[in-house]
């Protein structure tokens, strides 16, 4: 008699528990009621503390109800003028409680529809701060709202709306968050995912730089590699590539793989410029003005190559000054010949220039290298 009357008292004990949690969710959703009438944050603060005892109870954490109104409670906190002022993890919470209530498996929740409306609500809040946070240069915040995207976006598809923002354009923003915020392997691990979605040509590039930039240049010629494979008349991964065997010191790599290019482009003009632009690096001005001229033989309107040979010849005037700022003022023969010998140059690098302007009339640095050649020749 003594054990039964044991285990009823035991039982009442448990039920009196189950109530006093399952009235903290009804308290949740007073307090919010109250709020949305009165809109005083202390209503708020009163239904936070009865969420969040209940979303921690065994019981009531496993009714979808409990999250919906937790949802609820911290987005209207979110809005509050002053209570979003005390934290920056209202709308995470909010996320949180209604992607919680969507997952669980309780056929008495009748609120699905509310708490996805809430969750569109969220997704636009959360990647309007996200770009308010990267216009502001705080691109850690950027990359922490861009990424709370991806679920969102996926909880908005798994319940059949379309998100506010598409997720490759999430994806996307992620990168460059990452990106701008020197976080390079976590923009490394954006832009591969990225790539899953969208191989952009871009997308190879900017991977490819991380890489570099990470100093793993072997991925970063992987990684191109696979760019110029899927995308073989897009000069800038050529150029790219040449980059990183020019800057490793390595001109006859770079100089073979742009001729494998050219075989199998021959009158692609951009490939001649890149071999011409190779040289130059190199400090091989000969040759790059030989490249320089095919591509411009191929396309006269090509202005790139246009001006860089017209910069080869102009650069070239430059080791004439330097010995004429060298002599003295006794030696004014040896200075005339120097000048000529100067004179000669811009007059080989004019008509580049010239022809780069009727292309591109606004082009800066053709008309200031063009001033100081005209005033160079009218001088004596």
């Amino acid at each position: 008699m003594k054990k039964t009357i044991l285990i009823i008292g035991l039982l009442g004990i448990a039920y009196t528990a189950t109530y006093a949690q399952a009235s903290k969710v009804m308290a949740a959703y007073n307090y919010l009621a109250d709020y949305q009438t009165y809109k005083d944050g202390k209503d708020l603060v009163s239904a936070k503390e009865a969420i969040d005892a209940a979303a921690e109870n065994e019981t009531t954490s496993l009714q979808g109800k409990t999250w919906y109104y937790k949802g609820m409670v911290y987005y209207m906190m979110s809005k509050d003028s002053l209570l979003n002022k005390t934290s920056n993890t209202y709308l995470e919470e909010a996320q949180k409680g209604f992607e919680k209530a969507l997952s669980i498996d309780d056929k008495k929740f009748k609120d699905r529809k509310e708490a996805v409306n809430y969750v569109k609500a969220i997704s636009a809040d959360v990647f309007n701060r996200g770009v308010d946070a990267y216009q502001n240069q705080d691109y850690e915040q950027a990359y922490n709202d861009f990424s709370a995207m991806k679920s969102l976006n996926k909880t908005l598809k798994d319940n059949n709306v379309e998100p506010v923002v598409p997720t490759e354009k999430v994806m996307l923003n992620i990168a460059s968050a990452a990106e701008a915020g020197g976080m390079t392997k976590k923009a490394i691990i954006a832009y591969t995912e990225v790539l899953e979605v969208n191989d952009d040509v871009n997308t190879y590039r900017f991977l490819a730089s991380l890489y570099t930039k990470e100093g793993n240049k072997e991925k970063a010629m992987e990684t191109l590699d696979a760019a110029a494979k899927k995308y073989p008349e897009n000069a800038d991964v050529v150029i790219d590539q040449l980059n990183i065997f020019i800057t490793d010191g390595k001109l006859d790599q770079a100089i073979g793989k742009i001729d494998k290019a050219i075989e199998l482009q021959p009158d692609n003009d951009m490939l001649y410029f890149i071999k011409g632009n190779a040289y130059d690096k190199s400090g091989d001005m000969d040759n790059a003005i030989v490249q320089y001229e095919k591509a411009i033989k191929i396309n006269p309107k090509n202005d790139k190559a246009l001006y860089n040979a017209g910069a080869m010849y102009f650069l070239g005037a430059n080791k004439y000054i330097e010995q004429m700022n060298a002599l003295s003022y006794k030696q004014e023969k040896e200075y005339n010949e120097l000048n000529e010998k100067r004179k000669g140059m811009y007059l080989k690098a004019k008509p580049y220039f010239e022809k780069v302007l009727e292309i591109a009339p606004d082009d800066d640095a053709s008309k200031r290298a063009l001033f100081k050649i005209n005033s160079a020749l009218e001088t004596k």
